[in-house]
């Protein structure tokens, strides 16, 4: 009678952890740079992620505002609901030498990115994500990436066939790993225990055309990162233009045959290119879906783009 009781017991108490274990809410930080041009883009990118949140994760979201208004901040903040936090963090302006990008002058903000681990200095990981971004799945199983001996884990970028001497240029031919910057999972007490923004500054101010924060982080971060799937970063630059053997190779990865099913399959979409929002953009199925997203975040919390 003793040993139903005790089995009855033990039954009963992992039914109960497998409950708990269900319903806690799994903490994912993320984070996302932002000016006031870009608030809609944001907006509309978030919106996705909490639109494919499974109940039981927790998204608290930070937010690098530069130039933001009191109206931008009031609006951003709309998103604020049931775990999901947003905590609007001042960029500041480092002093750097800007002259270093050359022709790619227009990636300045991005280079904020080198500064995540400063901002967050209390934060030990946290997931980066591009505006240009469309999220369509739960982002906490990419989060619990086990990343404790990286800087970043993040997913390959086509740059790496499309312009080889560059590759070879920044001295990464070794590593045959050139990361995207759009999607990182960055482990920021590692960043900061390494001493790595002092690292990135360093290079990037003694280096010229520079390709903005993703050279830089690629150089700095060595051999202390790992690749994710493309699901996670999926860029229709690469696949629109390359069939599905060739990148099924470069991905190391089965990529199916055709675009639409890449699209349909991907975690986060990733516009690296030409953006939706733009006139350049016309991809038939790609640019419906962005404004899609956008005017139900615009007509969900009632703002004003």
């Amino acid at each position: 009678m003793k040993k139903k009781y005790y089995l009855i017991s033990s039954i009963i108490l992992i039914l109960a952890s497998i409950l708990v274990y269900f319903s806690y809410p799994r903490k994912v930080n993320l984070v996302y740079m932002c000016d006031s041009n870009y608030l809609q883009y944001v907006i509309t990118s978030l919106d996705s992620a909490i639109t494919h949140k499974k109940k039981t994760t927790y998204y608290n979201v930070y937010i690098i505002a530069k130039d933001f208004s009191s109206k931008d901040m009031e609006n951003i903040k709309k998103l604020e609901q049931y775990r999901v936090k947003i905590n609007i963090i001042k960029a500041i302006e480092r002093e750097l030498n800007y002259a270093s990008l050359g022709r790619f002058s227009s990636f300045k903000i991005s280079l904020q990115k080198l500064f995540i681990a400063d901002y967050l200095d209390k934060v030990d990981k946290v997931l980066y994500l591009d505006a240009d971004t469309l999220i369509q799945d739960d982002l906490s199983s990419l989060y619990n990436t086990n990343i404790k001996k990286y800087y970043v884990a993040a997913v390959k970028d086509g740059l790496m066939y499309q312009f080889p001497d560059h590759i070879i240029e920044i001295g990464l031919n070794w590593r045959k790993f050139y990361f995207n910057s759009g999607v990182m999972l960055l482990n920021l007490s590692k960043i900061r225990k390494d001493d790595k923004i002092n690292d990135a500054i360093r290079y990037f101010n003694n280096n010229e055309e520079v390709f903005g924060d993703q050279d830089v982080l690629n150089v700095v971060f060595g051999k202390d990162v790992t690749s994710i799937s493309y699901l996670y970063n999926c860029n229709s630059v690469y696949f629109e233009k390359e069939n599905a053997q060739f990148l099924s190779n470069f991905y190391q990865e089965a990529v199916p045959q055709t675009p639409r099913e890449v699209y349909n399959n991907a975690k986060i979409l990733h516009f690296a290119g030409h953006k939706p929002w733009t006139q350049w953009f016309e991809h038939s199925y790609l640019k419906p879906l962005w404004w899609e997203y956008r005017n139900k975040a615009k007509t969900k919390y009632n703002i004003e783009f």
